[in-house]
């Protein structure tokens, strides 16, 4: 075989292979490679964005609601606190006027005993 035949079957190996895109892609593999890391690491960079912006509109609205369950709570407390205050008023009145004498006149509220 003479060098003539051998680039002959080097041209029609590569002519098969895809010819110039095989060369280019074995020039260009490693850039390609870097190419395609950069293009993975951009699209798991936007799911990662889409996953933290849910997260936190979840979390606004947990946050929401816990902020408006503590209003009820303290709501309903103060309201409880004002029950028994006023409770506490009405059987510290209900203490004063109250007779322990059986048949007593001066009975407040006046009954039969």
């Amino acid at each position: 075989m003479n060098w003539q035949e051998i680039v002959t079957a080097l041209v029609a190996v590569m002519t098969a292979l895809g010819g110039w895109e095989a060369i280019k892609y074995l020039i260009n593999r490693k850039s390609n490679a870097r190419k395609n890391n950069a293009e993975a690491s951009g699209a798991e960079f936007a799911v990662l964005k889409e996953m933290v912006e849910f997260l936190s509109k979840q979390l606004a609205e947990k946050e929401e609601r816990f902020a408006d369950q503590t209003q009820r709570l303290r709501d309903t407390q103060s309201d409880l606190m004002k029950v028994t205050r006023e409770k506490a008023e009405l059987e510290l009145k209900e203490q004063r006027y109250h007779c322990e004498v059986a048949h007593c006149p001066n009975r407040q509220p006046p009954n039969g005993y």
